[in-house]
């Protein structure tokens, strides 16, 4: 038989496709929505130039040239509010976002971090929320002295800075790792310039279990996007930064091998490796110390938890269930594999210590886990609730203490939300 997998696969019917619009500001009980269908890539060119900005004669210069009728759509848009007039003269990137010469790298919550060179920003796995306006039940909800968010936010409380996709300085490329939402996101990515690179994992088409990241970005966003596929062990150059794709591990169980990506940045003067929700295995070190072993410059590792390396029975989404339908692993797993001992996600205490031995470790960003404010709204029919694990101001200070017990010289990222940390000087 060839090509067998084709006929077993969820369908995608584009002519059923809808856009939503987080309502962050107006907090709407359900999300206002556009359907579509397959004019979606239209629809998704207007939106990208709108979130950039664009004067009154240039959109009706692209509506005329539409091949659908959009304007009732923008219409509808301005009715909702959704499409504002503002000052193109007024910057509406923070200055802290477009000022710095020297290496650094920002966190934007959860997963999603922008890395600079005096050249060249890059960022990875865009998944920034709608500016919100806090009711008082998200008072009570998202606001806590015993959350690790209050060290990452100044000012923090309800007026808590808050960052949106046009918010977001000139981009030179943005990096996926892997095919879940909360890392591909296909709002965001509607609402970056069209030019701007993404760069996502490889695709094997036998893999059930995997989405053909770039055929989904050409079909719902349009062929205008540039979809680069980077595999494993290749390498791009992006201004003055090297990046270069590894094995992502977990996340599936064992027997379900992805070519889901982390991804290592490199220039002359500092590197990051961005390993989202993998587990650091062996692999994985050696491969980090290879590159940078006999390298003095600062290494940042962007990560799940620290763990004493015990390896879980058997793969869970959840604690509590055998099977958990937020992917489709379960269809595809065979029995005797799922009690299979797996390696747990982020790195273990003695491959921490191996990776600080062998690099110049100075920062370890427990990452990849919400710890923002707009992670942790509580009503689950609440269009802006998201489920996400958060981080615990005792989470926090446990990986400090076991920091200083692994390394004399790395230590926890100093970095706030939006605030660049500088690296060269680390």
């Amino acid at each position: 038989m060839r090509n067998w997998w084709k006929s077993d696969r969820i369908a995608f019917n584009q002519e059923r496709l809808k856009i939503s619009f987080l309502d962050g500001l107006g907090r709407r009980a359900e999300s206002p929505t556009i359907t579509a269908g397959t004019s979606s890539p239209d629809v998704c060119h207007i939106i990208s130039k709108l979130s950039q900005g664009i004067s009154e004669d240039s959109l009706s210069q692209i509506l005329k040239k539409s091949s659908v009728g959009l304007t009732a759509v923008i219409d509808g848009l301005r009715q909702l509010q959704f499409i504002e007039e503002t000052d193109i003269a007024q910057p509406v990137v923070p200055k802290d976002l477009l000022t710095g010469k020297d290496d650094r790298l920002t966190w934007l919550g959860h997963a999603c971090v922008l890395f600079q060179t005096s050249s060249t920003s890059i960022c990875v796995d865009p998944f920034l929320r709608p500016h919100i306006r806090w009711t008082e039940r998200d008072l009570q909800s998202s606001f806590s002295d015993s959350y690790a968010d209050r060290l990452f936010f100044e000012p923090y409380g309800p007026q808590v800075p808050q960052l949106s996709p046009a918010e977001l300085p000139h981009l030179d490329a943005v990096f996926v790792t892997h095919q879940d939402i909360d890392h591909f996101n296909l709002g965001v990515l509607m609402m970056l310039p069209e030019d701007v690179p993404i760069i996502v994992p490889g695709y094997r088409g036998h893999h059930m279990w995997e989405v053909n990241l770039r055929a989904v970005i050409h079909k719902v966003l349009g062929k205008r996007r540039n979809v680069i596929c980077l595999k494993h062990g290749e390498t791009i150059t992006i201004g003055d930064v090297h990046a270069t794709a590894f094995p992502f591990f977990s996340e599936m169980p064992s027997s379900l091998k992805t070519s889901w990506n982390c991804y290592i940045f490199e220039t002359k003067r500092s590197a990051i490796a961005c390993a989202a929700d993998s587990a650091i295995t062996d692999s994985s070190v050696d491969f980090l110390a290879n590159r940078l072993t006999g390298e003095r410059k600062p290494f940042v590792l962007c990560a799940r938890l620290i763990h004493s390396g015990q390896k879980p029975a058997g793969y869970r989404d959840e604690i509590d269930s055998v099977f958990n339908f937020t992917r489709l692993w379960p269809w595809y797993t065979p029995i005797w594999d799922l009690f299979q001992p797996v390696e747990e996600l982020g790195i273990s205490e003695n491959r921490f210590r191996t990776l600080c031995r062998r690099t110049n470790l100075r920062f370890y960003m427990p990452y990849a886990m919400g710890t923002a404010p707009w992670y942790r709204i509580s009503d689950v029919n609440d269009p802006l609730h998201v489920p996400m694990a958060n981080l615990s101001l005792r989470d926090l200070q446990s990986l400090s203490l076991k920091l200083e017990e692994l390394s004399e010289g790395s230590v926890l990222f100093p970095g706030k939300f939006a605030k660049p940390v500088p690296l060269a000087s680390a």
